[in-house]
């Protein structure tokens, strides 16, 4: 049996999420209908089918670590110098598996439901990395046609139980009508960002297909004093694009959980329980005439609104944001 061991990419900032999401405490350290952080959430999960953890995060975030995870052994965090998107942050953190190692590659801030499903999903991908060269996504099988998920275009079966499949192709997130179109065709999943590989195979997969990157990591093991500077020179690029679309050697595993990549305050509406006029509410409010509205407070002044639909109003110490559901994923070019 080979050692599972499970990374946590809990570096990012989550600026589409704004004004809650913020630098001094990201979306992974905040709580999105459930008593519980996304981190803590993201743990929890993951330790029942690991035998090691370890989160790759910021200097900065630090603290906040220390305060929503004081148990979190220190010795298990790796602190990225600068953010460089996930291909480095994924290459930094597999310094720390060795060979025969399977990783496991998860984001902090996802939400996922059905934990079972999870679970079970996560083992068939395992089992499949464990015997075979292959780079294994998890790919979620759509329930409707949405436009704010990159996709998977899965292949053949490539598995005895006929439960994973070879990828065709990854495709940028589409506008509307191609959505659909994928939705129908049933080949399409959406993109989950959760990998599964032996530590060898994504080596030689990161060597042929990314070999700047792979050299960079090398150099920074042999001369860990200087990854400041190495680090900085890499490209700010994301695995997908680093390595998952260039590779050959890549498989799917289609899940039927629930999964929310929290990536807008649209997705938070698609999460929250709705009122009878289709609002999501947290926080004081005063409302009249208000229907499917996404409605988050988290200061302590009331806020009153009437005569709206389909409107996102957030507001917390940081700022107040007002936009049209269906628009909250442009909010990062308003934000300075």
């Amino acid at each position: 049996m080979c050692v599972v061991k499970t990374l946590i990419m809990a570096g990012g900032i989550g600026e589409r999420l704004w004004p809650v999401s913020v630098k001094k405490r990201p979306k992974q350290f905040q709580k999105f209908g459930s008593k519980k952080t996304m981190i803590e959430e993201t743990i929890e999960r993951v330790e029942k089918l690991t035998d090691e953890i370890i989160i790759i995060t910021t200097r900065e975030q630090y603290p906040l670590m220390q305060y929503y995870l004081p148990l979190f052994p220190s010795d298990n965090v790796i602190f990225e110098p600068m953010r460089r998107n996930t291909a480095p942050a994924i290459a930094l953190g597999s310094s720390r598996f060795a060979a025969e190692d399977i990783m496991v590659i998860v984001p902090a801030d996802h939400v996922i439901r059905d934990e079972e499903s999870f679970l079970k999903t996560l083992r068939k991908a395992i089992k499949y990395a464990e015997s075979n060269e292959s780079l294994v996504t998890i790919g979620i099988t759509p329930t409707h046609p949405y436009t704010g998920y990159g996709y998977i275009e899965r292949g053949n079966v490539v598995s005895d139980d006929e439960e994973v499949y070879s990828v065709k192709k990854f495709h940028e997130k589409p506008d509307y009508e191609t959505a659909q179109r994928y939705f129908q065709s049933g080949r399409f999943l959406w993109n989950s960002g959760i990998f599964v590989w032996r530590k060898d195979v994504f080596d030689s997969e990161l060597s042929t297909n990314f070999p700047d990157l792979f050299s960079a990591i090398s150099e920074i093991e042999e001369r860990p004093e200087d990854i400041e500077k190495i680090y900085e020179r890499l490209p700010k690029i994301s695995i997908d694009y680093g390595l998952m679309e260039r590779s050959t050697k890549v498989a799917t595993v289609p899940a039927n959980f629930y999964w929310n990549d929290i990536g807008s305050w649209d997705a938070v509406y698609d999460l929250l329980l709705k009122d009878k006029n289709g609002n999501a509410v947290e926080g004081e409010f005063s409302l009249r005439n208000v229907k499917n509205c996404l409605l988050i407070n988290h200061t302590q002044k009331k806020l009153a609104i009437s005569g709206i639909e389909n409107y996102i109003v957030v507001a917390s110490s940081e700022g107040t944001l007002v936009c049209k559901r269906g628009e909250s994923q442009e909010i990062k070019e308003i934000i300075v």
